[in-house]
């Protein structure tokens, strides 16, 4: 094959696949959300799914790097960033995952079904909080360095439980260190008005599953 048809026809093959890949932005804003950089742009953005570093392996968002929140959450969570900052203003929240289309949970949960990691990750058919909108992963940052919390992200290990974080301390699993983090962290977010998850430090849901699903619409694409 002639070099200058190769090169063509490459070039063929990424426009489109560039103009199959879905506008999530788009969809999104369709869907209500609300663009958290159009209301503070203060925060750490490390949005997980969007790279490899998961529990997954891949890059499940493509090139989609927006975090998106349904207004209250999102209004909730700029409330909690202003909360830390007002403790030290080299404190922010880092985001770690917003905003969730169903087709993202469908490969999460392809990833977990049949192990004993299913627990820790929502059926895709209806959606946990994330699939809404109302739900946020975050940890805290100093300085732009992100804090001991014990755990990384997406631990699926009792480590990472709020339940008994002082028995977690005793028996060496995370620092003291960590548990106060995690204990800030809960303050700024629960008093902006999120709940917390016992079975993860860094999940927030802003209403509970049973209300989200009966207010709200399902991220379906």
């Amino acid at each position: 094959m002639p070099k200058m048809l190769r090169i063509a026809l490459l070039a063929l093959t990424a426009a489109m696949l560039m103009s199959a890949a879905p506008d999530w932005d788009a969809e999104m804003r369709r869907a209500g959300m609300v663009r958290i950089a159009d209301l503070c742009t203060t925060f750490v953005v490390d949005l997980r799914y969007a790279g490899t570093n998961n529990f997954v392996g891949k890059n499940m968002y493509g090139s989609f790097r927006g975090v998106y929140l349904q207004r209250d959450a999102a209004e909730s969570l700029v409330a909690a960033q202003a909360a830390l900052k007002k403790i030290d203003p080299k404190y922010s929240i880092i985001i770690y995952d917003a905003a969730r289309p169903r087709s993202v949970q469908q490969t999460m949960w392809d990833a977990v079904r049949g192990t004993t990691n299913a627990q820790y990750v929502a059926r895709p058919e209806r959606g946990g909080c994330h699939n809404y909108g109302v739900a946020v992963d975050v940890g805290l940052a100093y300085d732009g360095v992100p804090v001991d919390m014990g755990t990384d992200f997406d631990c699926f290990t009792a480590s990472a439980h709020i339940t008994d974080e002082p028995a977690l301390v005793k028996q060496g699993k995370i620092s003291r260190e960590a548990m106060n983090n995690r204990r800030l962290l809960r303050r700024v977010m629960t008093q902006a008005g999120f709940m917390t998850y016992r079975r993860e430090w860094w999940h927030f849901e802003r209403y509970r599953i049973k209300y989200t699903r009966a207010h709200f619409k399902l991220l379906d694409f």
